[in-house]
């Protein structure tokens, strides 16, 4: 048995606790929670925290760990470490690896490492053959071998638009598992777009990414749901139009959830006002400020369920081309806490964070995160409550394209800096502050 000692426990309904409290835990559950005391834990594995805030660990259901085909970039083990760093004990891996995720031989390359990582880690394989949106993969075959690691399917990276196909899916998977859906219904001639079309890349002549890609292609995939049962999730939304259409959506006891990245909600196109930056070019693009708001808006209302990270790591050398030729993508997961807490506070953080992605857990698949509660797992982050930046030079991803700082803001300021993450009972990272 442990005990972490002197805690203020941070519940995303009612904030901070007003006094100290001890976490009684083994490696599957939290056993008890009571009022600090001088009890003496005899035999127990003991942690004093002195006073310092307790959160519950974070869930990020969108991450990118190139394993297999792209290590130098990221793996799990380099994935996982970054994400203890920051606070996350559960992550669900996108397939667009080399190979993708779509056979049982590639999946069989990256399980063992998947179940002795350090952070819980569940996967979403393709939805279709090498992800070229022509013949599903075997549904049947990969959830008889690999339930207990998978969360959903996605093509991420495209969007699967064929309907009778997305029809024959949902008739598969119904509301077992999500298709996860990368909602931009983009044409040969913006496909390889660098940036949202509109003022800015009229500004630089370059292809734009539109705002009716992502907006048909979540009308799409909401017509053939209306006309099936099923789940379908969308990623990192971005453009008001497109949550306007989920939420006058008639769900019929269908299931739609979503979510939107820090970066979506936090940062617009006049970041680019002055010149191009590359490290924020990402699929799909940052988009206006109206955008950015009404994604924040809708997030806090709900319409949109989560915020999901898009950790998106690519090599210094993928970055460094001409912003047009250059690699899409955000590293986020050591810092994503920091900067959405500096942006909208740490109930905002942990609600959407940890607390909405651990009942779509909860709900569908049964397990209890997200929260720190008798009976829950035990994963939680401890902070320093301080404003902080993220160093480069002590980074734990093998990848460096993190938001230091931009034209517009300047320095990337953060608040509350994780220092000592424990995943299933387990001690996985820690800064160094507590002995």
């Amino acid at each position: 048995m442990k005990v972490l000692k002197n805690c203020k426990i941070f519940d995303p309904i009612n904030g901070l606790s007003k006094f100290n409290q001890d976490i009684i835990y083994d490696n599957e559950n939290i056993v008890n929670i009571k009022k600090s005391s001088d009890k003496n834990y005899e035999n127990f594995e003991q942690i004093d925290i002195g006073g310092r805030a307790v959160f519950p660990g974070l869930i990020d259901i969108h991450v990118h760990f190139r394993d297999p085909g792209e290590t130098y970039k990221e793996d799990i083990y380099s994935g996982a470490s970054a994400a203890a760093k920051g606070g996350y004990t559960t992550v669900v891996m996108m397939p667009n690896s080399n190979p993708p995720m779509d056979s049982e031989e590639t999946i069989e390359t990256i399980y063992q490492s998947v179940k002795d990582s350090k952070i819980n880690i569940l996967i979403s394989p393709c939805i279709s053959k090498g992800r070229k949106g022509q013949e599903l993969v075997n549904f049947e075959s990969l959830i008889s071998k690999f339930e207990d690691i998978i969360f959903g399917f996605s093509d991420d990276g495209d969007f699967f638009n064929d309907k009778e196909l997305l029809a024959n899916a949902l008739g598969i998977l119904g509301k077992n598992f999500p298709l996860m859906q990368h909602p931009e219904l983009l044409t040969n001639q913006n496909y390889h777009g660098a940036i949202n079309q509109g003022k800015i890349s009229e500004k630089y002549n370059l292809i734009g990414r539109p705002a009716s890609a992502e907006i048909n292609a979540v009308k799409n995939n909401l017509e053939v749901l209306s006309n099936n049962s099923g789940w379908i999730h969308f990623q990192h939304l971005s453009t008001e139009g497109a949550i306007k259409e989920i939420n006058t959506f008639n769900f019929n006891n269908n299931i739609v959830t979503s979510e939107v990245t820090p970066h979506h909600l936090f940062l617009d196109e006049d970041e680019f006002e002055c010149s191009l930056d590359s490290k924020l070019k990402v699929n799909p693009p940052i988009r206006t400020s109206t955008d950015k708001d009404y994604c924040f808006k809708s997030l806090k209302e709900g319409i949109i369920n989560v915020i999901a990270s898009d950790h998106a790591p690519h090599s210094q050398k993928d970055k460094e081309n001409e912003f047009k030729d250059c690699m899409s993508g955000i590293s986020w997961l050591e810092n994503a806490f920091g900067f959405v807490s500096m942006n909208a506070g740490y109930k905002f953080s942990i609600n959407k964070m940890s607390y909405l992605p651990g009942k779509i857990f909860e709900k569908c698949f049964n397990k209890k995160i997200g929260v720190i509660k008798e009976g829950y797992s035990p994963d939680f982050f401890v902070i320093n409550d301080h404003e902080w930046m993220l160093d480069k030079e002590k980074l734990a991803s093998k990848s460096s394209n993190y938001i230091f700082n931009t034209q517009k803001r300047g320095d990337i300021n953060l608040k509350g800096e994780p220092i000592m993450t424990i995943c299933s009972g387990n001690e996985i990272y820690n800064s160094g502050e507590i002995s």
